[in-house]
């Protein structure tokens, strides 16, 4: 018998078309008809976007309940479409497998959702979450200052290392300046009182100055 209700799915024979069914004003039947279209189309549309946002975002939690829906609205959707073809075609099993299997697929949508509800409703709600975000953001923006404020002093640091080098190479350098100066102040005086002793010692007098260790001081070991 089943075999036969498949096999005979589309066959119209024994019913007749809907507007032969009792007495439809022209503007009755129209109603029906371009209402279930509407509603097909709304009906196919929604679940169009659904897919296409848990395409999107595969991430999304309960992704499963989603396609759920979008097999639910869009067989609910196509069931409509039957009623306006059955205006002209009374396909009327094909309208009543069309009918089961959107109970088949309601019903599995309640059972999905009877699941998953408790889950869902361990999730945190959008207020908890802006305020933990909110919470999250305050403490990175201390962090932030924190971390702006030390590189700050590091650079304050470092601009005041390299300031004293470069005093400490100034003061070095004036020093080896001034030691240059000195010892060559010195060499001159030893080589004065070398002419002196010179002089002295043409004339046949003692030499007035010793030379040794003032020359050895003068040039350093």
């Amino acid at each position: 018998m089943i075999t036969n209700f498949f096999a005979d799915l589309f066959d119209a024979t024994g019913f007749p078309a809907r507007w032969h069914c009792g007495q439809w004003s022209s503007e009755l039947g129209w109603l029906h008809i371009s209402s279930d279209v509407a509603i097909f189309g709304a009906y196919t549309a929604i679940p169009l976007v659904l897919a296409y946002f848990v395409l999107r975002k595969p991430d999304i939690p309960f992704p499963r309940i989603f396609w759920l829906f979008v097999a639910f609205i869009f067989a609910c959707g196509f069931g409509h479409l039957i009623e306006a073809v059955i205006f002209w075609h009374p396909v009327y099993r094909f309208a009543g497998a069309v009918k089961l299997f959107t109970a088949l697929v309601s019903w599995g949508t309640v059972l999905a959702l009877v699941k998953i509800v408790p889950q869902a409703l361990q999730f945190p709600g959008l207020a908890k979450l802006n305020t933990e975000l909110q919470k999250s953001y305050a403490e990175l923006r201390q962090v932030m200052n924190r971390v702006q404020e030390r590189t700050v002093s590091l650079q304050t640091e470092i601009v005041e290392r390299q300031s004293a080098e470069e005093r400490i190479a100034l003061h070095v350098r004036e020093l080896e300046q001034f030691n240059r100066l000195a010892v060559g102040r010195e060499l001159r005086m030893v080589e004065l009182k070398q002419e002196v002793n010179d002089l002295a010692a043409s004339l046949g007098q003692a030499q007035r100055y010793n030379i040794e260790h003032l020359a050895s001081e003068a040039t350093g070991p």
